[in-house]
């Protein structure tokens, strides 16, 4: 979960409040009170002991160029969903590309900083000024000044990021679940070759607002190593609550794609449900491979329209996959992806 990083006496009342009976909460209090600051590292810097992070929904108009009229409104969501937890959420509402949920929140007073998981080039850095926040945000070489005036409660979160530490997963991986587990859905590994790495970020962002929980894999140094990874995925996905264990996939692009295409028709269990195939190059090779493939598993084929070769390589694929229900070949934008996957994946899309 999210991780909160703040000084100051509120820490301390946090620390004095912490036992079961009221006695207790009341003795701690008035220690607390009496000690000041002394559990804080900022100890005897008035500035530094302010109030909480709190929550808030607050918005913004955002210019990347100076003297642009272009703009674009920008929606930071601060949530506290349980004693010593904060969750943050950037949102551009016409700018999906730009929204991410915070994996850590980094909050030492009045400076709060949040930078999108897997992408530190893309950052906001803010300061608080009452019920303002001011100050910029970074989008890898660009940077904008930024004003959000808090404009009521957060709304309910929809999904949340978590950092895993599990060698077989490779380095950093990271898992996007929806907020609400009641409700069991597909799930599927992310596997995006190096050159597609930062538009992964984007496509998991879209499949978890759409209820789709999202295991990212790094890219490794050798794509022999991708099956491997693929099926600690698919075990890791299967104890992950909201998953649906009939419904577990993997997505691959290019390389890894065609390493996983090779790879697992004559592997062991487990085996994913469905398998998402992007900028698959070489499909009639693999023919003989795909054509094993069990025919309880869908198959979808994604090309980038922009790519050269997209065409003739989409229709490639259709030739090499077996004529059954349930497989799709598309050309989409490379943006468009993430969305184009969930489609596939919701009950409409069968």
């Amino acid at each position: 979960m999210p991780r909160v990083f703040f000084s100051g006496l509120l820490d301390c009342l946090a620390l004095g409040t912490a036992g079961p009976r009221r006695g207790n909460r009341l003795s701690g209090l008035l220690l607390a009170l009496l000690l000041g600051t002394g559990c804080s590292p900022q100890r005897g810097d008035p500035a530094r002991a302010a109030a909480p992070l709190g929550t808030g929904h607050f918005e913004g108009s955002v210019r990347l160029k100076e003297g642009s009229a272009a703009s674009f409104k920008l929606v930071l969501e601060l949530r506290h969903p349980r004693a010593g937890h904060y969750e943050a959420e950037v949102l551009a509402p016409t700018r999906p590309g730009l929204s991410f949920v915070a994996d850590s929140v980094d909050f030492q007073a009045p400076t709060l900083r949040l930078t999108r998981p897997g992408q530190p080039s893309q950052r906001l850095a803010l300061t608080r000024e009452g019920d303002f926040w001011r100050g910029t945000l970074t989008l890898d070489s660009a940077q904008a000044p930024v004003l959000l005036l808090r404009r009521g409660t957060p709304a309910p979160a929809t999904y949340r990021v978590s950092r895993l530490r599990e060698p077989a997963l490779g380095a950093g991986p990271l898992l996007f679940a929806p907020a609400d587990e009641t409700m069991a859905g597909p799930a599927l590994a992310l596997l995006p070759a190096p050159q597609h790495a930062a538009l992964a970020l984007r496509w998991a962002d879209a499949l978890a607002r759409a209820g789709v929980i999202v295991l990212l894999l790094p890219p490794p140094a050798d794509t022999a190593a991708d099956l491997l990874a693929a099926q600690a995925a698919l075990r890791q996905l299967r104890a992950t609550p909201g998953a649906d264990t009939a419904r577990l996939g993997v997505w691959a692009t290019a390389g890894r794609a065609a390493s996983l295409a090779a790879g697992l028709p004559g592997a062991g269990p487990p085996q994913p449900n469905f398998l998402v195939l992007q900028q698959l190059a070489n499909s009639r090779a693999l023919r003989p491979s795909l054509r094993q493939l069990p025919a309880a598993r869908s198959v979808l084929g994604l090309y980038d329209e922009e790519a050269p070769g997209s065409r003739r390589a989409s229709a490639a694929l259709r030739a090499a996959l077996p004529q059954r229900q349930g497989h799709r070949v598309r050309v989409v934008p490379a943006a468009a992806a993430g969305a184009a996957v969930a489609d596939w994946l919701s009950p409409a899309g069968d």
